[in-house]
């Protein structure tokens, strides 16, 4: 594997650790509303619906630890790139089924699966790639000063593409209201 610079390196680890942590926020604060939509993706029995939430919020919740963890780190990039990409076959399986009105299950207001959002999801994993890279050179005093405003900007980078997801879901959603009338 490459070395990477460790900014990039950094950054990437700790937009995975945001992204797992609103995703295990939203699990344990929204769980009848989550159950409903692992229900309607239909990959699994209606009835394994709570303990699949469990699962997951478990698996997020060591990956999490795993992240935050440098002896575990390899484990945690490893664990993030398995759920985002296990995420994203739920939803490419639904839509290649048809079936596109379906929450995403990302957390917030809703949002329907979409390609898009698949994307994400792979790039998403692949973000967990350089987050496993080794690294060129010691994190130094230069990235401590840079990295809060390099995250930063990647995780209002990652918002606004969800939120341009959302707005182009209810778009579709009311557009095929008018045309049934």
């Amino acid at each position: 594997m490459h070395e990477l610079d460790p900014l990039a390196v950094v950054t990437s680890i700790g937009l995975l650790v945001l992204v797992f942590a609103r995703a295990i926020l939203h699990k344990i604060t929204d769980f009848g509303k989550l159950r409903q939509t692992v229900i309607d993706y239909r990959i699994a029995p209606e009835r394994l619906a709570g303990p699949i939430i469990a699962a997951l919020t478990g698996a997020e919740s060591l990956t999490l630890a795993s992240l935050l963890t440098p002896g575990f780190r390899g484990f945690g990039t490893l664990a993030a790139a398995f759920l985002l990409l296990g995420y994203g076959a739920a939803m490419a399986i639904n839509l290649a089924r048809g079936r596109t009105n379906i929450d995403c299950g990302c957390g917030g207001p809703g949002q329907s699966i979409s390609w898009a959002l698949v994307g994400r999801n792979v790039t998403l994993a692949g973000l967990a790639g350089v987050a496993a890279a080794p690294v060129v050179r010691p994190f130094g005093g230069f990235d401590v000063m840079l990295m809060p405003t390099v995250l930063g900007a990647a995780w209002l980078l990652l918002l606004v593409f969800e939120r341009l997801m959302q707005t182009f879901s209810h778009v579709r959603a009311v557009g095929a209201y008018r045309r049934r009338y």
